[in-house]
This record gives structure tokens, sequence and C-alpha cells, in this order.
């Protein structure tokens, strides 16, 4: 009497386990979007505040004004002692230039810094203009940054 050698699956073996890891690939991928998404805002915040409180030590490194210009898609952080207050001019120094991951946005309608698309900060790391920058997520979240007088940074 010959012993089979039995190593190895049968077809309904096969079967049962895809239809285990079907099912488990429909409930985990659109949670895996959502998170995937809400971790980008999230980036995105904190990368804005950071950039913000820079902002603000840098004035009083520099010794001169520091602005935070504000686009839909990312903003810029410059040394703001050319002619245009607020604007990137030719020869002012850039100190970043961030661009906001895909599916995350600022919303410069609700965006808002006196009537002005910017943030500025004085020599001494006050801001000159208190506001707040609204960031929008592709799945309809929305997050806001807001700048106090005396220069504080709170995501809300």
């Amino acid at each position: 009497m010959r012993m089979r050698n039995n190593s190895g699956f049968s077809l309904g073996e096969l079967i049962t386990i895809m239809g285990i890891i079907s099912v488990l690939a429909v409930i985990a991928v659109p949670n895996m979007i959502g998170w995937r998404s809400g971790k980008q805002i999230q980036g995105a915040l904190e990368n804005l505040r950071g950039d913000l409180q820079m902002a603000k030590l840098k004035a009083v490194q520099e010794n001169g004004p520091v602005a935070v210009l504000f686009a839909s898609n990312g903003y810029q952080v410059f040394i703001d002692n050319g002619a245009n207050e607020g604007a990137y001019d030719a020869g002012e120094r850039l100190l970043k230039d961030r661009q906001l991951p895909s599916g995350v946005s600022i919303d410069l309608f609700a965006t808002g810094f006196g009537g002005l698309g910017y943030a500025r900060f004085n020599t001494r790391g006050l801001p000159e203009n208190t506001g707040s920058v609204v960031v929008d997520s592709s799945n309809g979240d929305q997050r806001i940054v807001g700048l106090n007088r005396i220069g504080r940074v709170n995501i809300q």
C-alpha cells in the first residue's frame, strides 16, 4: 500500500480562503482610505502651525518682519522687507515654500487676516494682523488654524 503525499491545498480550501480575504478587503479598504485622508489633513495642520511658530521666531531672530502668504495649494514664509507688504517680492529671502498634500487645500474665501491673504509678524514676534486659516480636505473635513493677537497659534 502506497501512502499519498498530501502537501498542498485543495480547490475548496483555496476558494474559502479567497472568500475570507475578499470580505476582509471590502471591510478594511474604505476605513484605510478615510484614515489616510484624516492623517493628511492632520499633517498639513501640524506643518502650518509649526511654520507659523517658525515665522514668529524668525521675525525676532532676523529683527525684521516675516510674512506667511497663503494660496489655495500651500503657502510661503519669507522675510518681508520689500516694497509690497505681504507679497513675495524679488530679492526677499524665502524661508519656506510649502505645498499641501493632494486632497488638502486652503479655503482662501474663509481664510482671513483683517481682509488680507497673509499673516505678518513684527520684529518682536507679534502678529500685525490676527485671523484664521481654514483648511479643507477632499472628504469634507474642515479645520481651522487660528492666530491671536499675542501670537498664539492653535488648531480648532
